[in-house]
């Protein structure tokens, strides 16, 4: 039986918008990569250059949510196109430091400033 949704999927205009619905690392690895592969499928089939990845309803993370979205950058830098993060906590935000991921991907303090970046 699949578990919660993991990831809540929307699209403006040329970016999509992925958000975390909660911490990934507590759940079933089946279900973390058959969603991932979801956002891949989302990302080939059409004209979608960006991501914003928005971290709201993801206080701290570990190293399967740090693995999902190193999956989803991959993909957008082959694009061309950016990834940004944005409502990341302070815990978050020191995670992302410690693996060296906050100078690959610029965090925002909110998603309509992430999406304003982008513009």
């Amino acid at each position: 039986m699949p578990g919660p949704n993991v990831f809540h999927v929307e699209r403006n205009d040329t970016t999509l918008l992925v958000v975390p619905q909660h911490n990934i690392s507590t759940l079933a690895a089946e279900n973390i990569q058959a969603e991932l592969q979801a956002i891949m499928d989302i990302l080939a089939a059409n004209d979608i250059r960006d991501v914003v990845v928005d971290l709201e309803h993801v206080p701290h993370f570990g190293s399967e949510m740090l693995g999902a979205l190193h999956v989803i950058w991959k993909r957008v830098r082959a694009a061309e196109g950016k990834m940004l993060l944005c409502n990341v906590s302070p815990v978050g935000q020191e995670i992302l430091q410690v693996a060296k991921f906050d100078a690959l991907w610029p965090i925002h303090g909110s998603r309509s400033e992430a999406l304003a970046a982008l513009s």
